[in-house]
């Protein structure tokens, strides 16, 4: 524990710190050109080329675990800097690009410090935190004191040390074309356990306002009710705030928050608050709905929210191996990870499963880009990608063996994706974003997928190998064609193709094999 008298001396330095970090980020790059990070056919790009892989976040408590907002001061012998604890950004953007998951999910912390992390629920009688501080968006008021012993939050104000993480984080990412995932809720605290929550910011002993919400879980449909008064005014906030932090950069997407099954009501005056604010800045940000089932289709089907919606996140629900739909309906405070959500889809789901729920989403909005969560499997990555998914939500950053790495080393589990994210970086990062999914493959559609941009290249990913026919009649010319080994990225030569006619193909053995068609 830090000596007695730290916590304080901890908020005393805050601001001189949130100086010389806001200082950082004005004189860091802004954005990479004036085209930035769009959405093209359904892509997300980066100046016009391809950001495909995996989406993934910290932890979000215990050692070695750490979210990427940890407060530290240079020279401080408590400073924990390296990865799932207080994140090196530039070291971390640099990784994101190496490892294969160019995006990264971020949510403010479950609590404010580490002694949570036994998951108690008794006030702390004095200041003493434990680093590293997982820092709120909201800043510490001068009364009174709250659960984690330290004074109450002023939800109306905000910590310029956390947003002045985020303009960071969002500069780099501008400059080296990855992707900042801004979840401005953590509804994992409002759900889960009494733990989870006992410190959070809204809770009527943590701050000075009166949010009206209980004193124990569950509280998320009380914080999301913005037909009071109080709670629609600091909502509407605290939303504007999370869109100014960045607005000067392209590469940030904005989400309504980390697992969330709220309500349609709050998704709608979410939408509505940013669009508010779009239309009096003159900003045109990337917003990214990630709900239920039924709330994402009530948006979709609303023609002026729709046209606010860039990305449609299809975490929340999903297809049983069976082919039943999973789909908790929003505002029933289910938890995002319980097995009734789709965030358990990769133990409930399949390859086939993934691809058809993403095709039906792809082909009914062509213009957005579509983004869902799976396990950390090469079969389901590859299904993402050739439904037309935009990116894969892989989930949590983990390190072999659960060490604690002393820098930013090879994660856990990312030979599932290096293969497919380095052929997509080497040979489509410029292609991709003219292509669509084709049902030009006659023999098993259903296992059997293609990707074409006609007249240029073909992806064909046959997920048990075998032999298939394609139809290739609407296009001319010669075609090199090559296999792709998803288990090692190899490439091997399988001779040329004349297209103007059905052309026949054997994958090397009965495994899982793309076929790449490009000209020579």
């Amino acid at each position: 524990m830090l000596p007695s008298g730290a916590a304080e001396r901890a908020l005393v330095i805050m601001g001189p710190i949130a100086i010389g970090l806001l200082a950082i980020a004005a004189a860091a790059p802004g954005p990479a050109s004036a085209e930035g990070l769009a959405v093209t056919n359904g892509w997300l790009t980066h100046d016009g080329m391809a950001v495909w892989g995996w989406v993934q976040h910290n932890g979000w408590w215990r050692a070695g675990q750490r979210p990427n907002l940890a407060r530290r001061s240079v020279g401080d012998p408590e400073s924990d800097v390296r990865p799932n604890r207080t994140e090196d950004l530039d070291k971390l953007t640099d990784s994101m690009l190496r490892y294969g998951y160019p995006g990264f999910e971020h949510n403010f912390g479950l609590w404010y410090d580490r002694r949570r992390d036994a998951h108690d629920t008794a006030p702390r009688e004095d200041a003493n935190a434990v680093p590293p501080f997982l820092e709120q968006p909201w800043a510490k008021g001068e009364e009174g004191r709250a659960t984690d012993g330290l004074p109450l939050y002023d939800l109306t104000k905000f910590n310029d040390w956390y947003f002045g993480r985020l303009r960071e984080f969002a500069a780099l990412c501008d400059r080296k074309g990855t992707v900042l995932f801004h979840k401005h809720h953590m509804q994992h605290a409002l759900l889960e356990l009494d733990a989870h929550y006992v410190d959070f910011p809204w809770r009527p002993a943590n701050c000075i306002q009166k949010t009206g919400l209980p004193h124990r879980v569950p509280a998320a449909n009380v914080y999301y009710d913005v037909s009071d008064p109080v709670r629609r005014d600091l909502h509407r906030l605290y939303i504007r705030q999370c869109l100014e932090a960045t607005a000067e950069y392209t590469n940030v997407v904005h989400m309504i928050g980390q697992e969330y099954t709220g309500p349609l009501s709050y998704a709608e005056f979410w939408l509505d608050t940013v669009d508010e604010w779009e239309k009096e800045t003159g900003h045109d940000v990337l917003v990214s709905l990630s709900a239920t089932k039924d709330v994402v289709d009530a948006i979709l089907a609303d023609p002026r929210r729709s046209a606010l919606v860039d990305i449609v996140d299809l975490r929340c629900f999903y297809l049983g191996v069976d082919g039943g739909l999973v789909a908790p309906r929003g505002g029933e405070e289910v938890p995002g990870r319980s097995t009734e959500c789709g965030q358990a889809q990769s133990d409930g789901s399949s390859p086939e499963r993934i691809c058809q729920k993403i095709r039906q989403y792809r082909d009914a909005y062509p213009s957005k880009a579509i983004t869902d969560a799976i396990g950390q499997d090469r079969r389901q990555t590859w299904a993402v990608l050739m439904a037309g998914g935009s990116m894969a939500v892989a989930g949590q950053i983990e390190y072999p063996d659960h060490a604690d790495p002393p820098d930013y080393v090879r994660p856990a589990n990312v030979d599932m994706v290096l293969p497919a994210y380095d052929f997509v970086r080497a040979h489509l990062a410029e292609a991709l974003p003219r292509m669509s999914p084709a049902d030009i493959v006659l023999d098993a559609p259903e296992r059997n997928w293609c990707l074409r941009s006609r007249g240029e290249c073909y992806l064909v990913y046959a997920l048990r190998g075998g032999g298939f026919r394609m139809d290739l009649t609407g296009d001319e010319g010669d075609f090199v064609a090559e296999w792709l080994d998803p288990r090692t990225g190899d490439l091997r030569p399988a001779g040329r193709v004349t297209a103007g006619q059905v052309a026949a193909f054997a994958a090397p053995d009965d495994q899982d094999w793309a076929l790449w068609l490009h000209r020579p």
